[in-house]
C-alpha cells in the first residue's frame, strides 16, 4: 500500500491512503521480508489477532453517522429512561385527577335492643368539583322509635331522597389544593418534554463524537498499515541490492528495525480501533437494543471531507441569528419557564390559604311513601341553606409558604438568566471552534500533500543513490505524521460540528 500524491487545491476525497482490501494478519496479505542470516525471521504483523479486518466496503454498506444517530434516538437506554418520565408524569396527572372522582358513601346502623328500637340505612354519592365546591346526592331510610332529640333520623316509609351543593365564596373559589395539585401535575407533563429533548441532544452529540472517533481510529489504522507496507516493499528491493553489493547489509538490518517498529505501531493502532468499536457499541444498537460491535469492514472507505470544505470561507449564518435560534430552540429555557409556571400555581394556592374560608350550601330533601305515624308526616319538601365560616388568624403556615415560593421563583429567575448567558456562550464557543477546526483542516490537508511530495522526492533520490535509508525513513514518518494530523484535524472538525449543532439545540446530525 502506498501513499498517493494529491493536489493541494482542490482536495480530493480520502487523500490519506488509497482504499484497498487488507488484513491485520500480514502473513496472509504481505510478502514476508527475509532478514539477513544473523537475524531471526520476522513475525507476521498482527498475528496475535487476525480478526481485525478492514475492507473497502461499497458505499451503501459502510456504517453512516445517520444510522448511529437513529440508533441512539430509538434504542439508547438512557434516552429510554428519560422518555419513561412521560409515563411517570402522566400517572401523577391521573392521580391528581382522582381528587375529583365520585365517592360512594353509605352506612347502616341498627338498635334492636333498647327502649328506643330503630334501624337506619343510608347510601349516597358526592364529588368535589372543578370550581371548588362539592355536590351531594343520596337516599336514606329510618324506621322504628327514635329518641325525641333524634326525631330527624326518622323518615316516611319510602325513605328520603336528598341532594345538595356546597360552594366556596372567598377561599378556594378560584383555586384550591385539589386544583393546584392537578394543574402542577399537568405542567409536569409539559416540563418533561424539554428534559427529554435535552437528553436526546446530549446523547446524539456524544454518539456522533464516538462515531467519528471510530472512523478516525480506522483511518489511523490504514496509515500505520500503509507505512508498514512501504517498509516491506522496500525490503525486497534492498535484498536484491545487497545481493548485488549495491547496498551495505547494514541497510537491510536498519530496514528490519523500521519494519519491527512499524509493526508495533500497527498493533497499537489496531488496539485503538477495537476500543473505539467497543465505545461505539454503547450508542450503535440492534433493533432489540443490544450493543452492536461494528466490524472494521463497515468503516467508511475514507474520512470524508466537510461538505463545504472546498467553498472558502466556511458558510455560517450571522452570529446574532445563531444566538436567537439557540435561545428559542434550546430546551433548557423552556423547562425553566414551565418550572416557573408550577411555582406560580403553588404561590396562588399559598395566597388562597390566607383568605377566610366562607362556604355557602343548599340542601334539598323529599320523603316518599306513607308517614310512619299521623303525628310525624315528613312529606313536605325540605330546603336548607347554610353559611360556614372559618377565619385563619396568624396564617403563619400560608405566609411561610408564600415567602418560600417567592424565594424559589427568584432562584428560577436567576437560573434563567444564567442559562441564557450560557447558551449564548455555548454558541460563541462552538462557532469559534468550528471555524478554527475548518481552517485547520485546510492547513493540515495542504501539509499532508506537501509531505507526500517530499516523501516521493526522497524516494526517487534514494533509488538514484543520492539519499540514504535514514533520510527516507524520516520523510516517510513525516508523511505519516501529516496524514495522522490531517485525520485529527478532520476529527476535531466533526466534533466541533456536533458541538455546534448541540449548542443550537438540534437533535440530529444535520444542521
Amino acid at each position: 500500500m502506498k501513499f498517493d500524491q494529491h493536489e493541494v487545491t482542490p482536495p480530493t476525497p480520502n487523500p490519506v491512503i488509497q482504499p484497498v482490501a487488507f488484513q491485520a494478519d500480514a502473513a496472509a496479505q504481505r510478502p514476508e521480508a527475509e532478514p539477513p542470516e544473523s537475524l531471526p525471521p520476522l513475525d507476521s504483523a498482527g498475528s496475535q489477532n487476525s480478526s481485525v479486518e478492514i475492507l473497502t466496503p461499497p458505499p451503501e454498506d459502510a456504517l453512516s453517522l445517520e444510522e448511529v444517530v437513529t440508533s441512539v434516538r430509538l434504542h439508547f437506554p438512557l434516552i429510554r429512561q428519560a422518555v419513561a418520565a412521560r409515563g411517570i408524569a402522566a400517572g401523577e396527572a391521573l392521580s391528581a385527577l382522582g381528587a375529583f372522582d365520585h365517592k360512594l358513601d353509605g352506612f347502616t346502623e341498627s338498635q334492636p335492643l333498647d327502649f328506643y328500637q330503630n334501624y337506619r340505612h343510608s347510601i349516597g354519592v358526592k364529588r368535589n368539583t372543578m370550581w371548588g365546591g362539592q355536590t351531594i346526592a343520596g337516599y336514606r331510610i329510618g324506621r322504628g322509635s327514635f329518641e325525641p332529640w333524634y326525631l330527624e333520623r326518622e323518615t316516611n316509609k319510602g325513605g328520603e331522597f336528598k341532594a345538595g351543593v356546597i360552594a366556596p365564596l372567598i377561599r378556594d373559589r378560584w383555586i384550591d389544593a385539589n386544583r393546584a395539585e392537578l394543574w402542577q401535575a399537568q405542567l409536569e407533563q409539559r416540563r418533561v418534554e424539554p428534559e427529554i429533548m435535552a437528553q436526546i441532544i446530549m446523547f446524539v452529540r456524544d454518539g456522533s463524537v464516538t462515531y467519528w472517533d471510530w472512523v478516525a481510529a480506522g483511518e489511523n489504522y490504514r496509515i500505520a498499515d500503509g507505512l508498514l507496507d512501504l517498509a516491506l516493499e522496500r525490503n525486497r528491493g534492498l535484498q536484491e541490492q545487497v545481493r548485488l553489493e549495491e547496498k551495505a547489509s547494514i541497510d537491510l538490518v536498519d530496514n528490519r528495525r523500521i519494519i519491527v517498529s512499524r509493526e508495533a505501531k500497527l498493533i497499537d493502532a489496531r488496539r485503538k480501533l477495537e476500543q473505539a468499536a467497543v465505545k461505539l457499541s454503547l450508542f450503535y444498537r440492534s433493533n432489540v437494543g443490544e450493543p452492536v460491535l461494528a466490524d472494521a469492514a463497515v468503516l467508511p472507505a475514507e474520512f470524508p471531507l466537510p461538505e463545504r470544505f472546498a467553498d472558502n470561507p466556511l458558510d455560517l449564518q450571522p452570529e446574532s441569528e445563531d444566538m436567537s435560534l439557540a435561545l428559542g430552540q434550546r430546551p433548557e429555557l423552556t423547562e425553566l419557564q414551565v418550572v416557573r409556571e408550577q411555582l406560580s400555581v403553588a404561590l396562588r394556592q399559598a395566597r388562597n390559604e390566607t383568605l377566610p374560608d366562607v362556604d355557602g350550601g343548599v340542601l334539598v330533601g323529599q320523603d316518599v311513601g306513607e308517614p310512619t305515624s299521623s303525628k310525624r308526616d315528613k312529606s313536605e319538601f325540605e330546603l336548607e341553606a347554610m353559611i360556614m365560616v372559618t377565619v385563619p388568624l396568624e396564617r403563619r403556615k400560608a405566609l411561610g409558604k408564600i415567602r418560600s415560593l417567592q424565594a424559589k421563583m427568584a432562584q428560577v429567575s436567576a437560573k434563567n438568566q444564567f442559562t441564557s448567558d450560557k447558551i449564548v456562550a455555548d454558541v460563541r464557543l462552538a462557532r469559534a471552534a468550528l471555524i478554527a477546526a475548518w481552517q485547520r483542516v485546510d492547513k493540515a490537508n495542504e501539509s499532508y500533500n506537501l509531505a507526500i511530495r517530499m516523501r516521493e522526492a526522497e524516494q526517487v533520490r534514494f533509488e538514484l543513490g543520492q539519499s540514504d535509508l535514514f533520510n527516507l525513513n524520516i520523510r516517510e514518518q513525516q508523511a505519516a505524521e501529516a496524514a495522522a494530523d490531517r485525520v485529527l484535524a478532520l476529527f476535531e472538525y466533526y466534533v466541533a460540528q456536533a458541538d455546534y449543532a448541540a449548542a443550537l439545540g438540534y437533535d440530529g446530525p444535520d444542521l
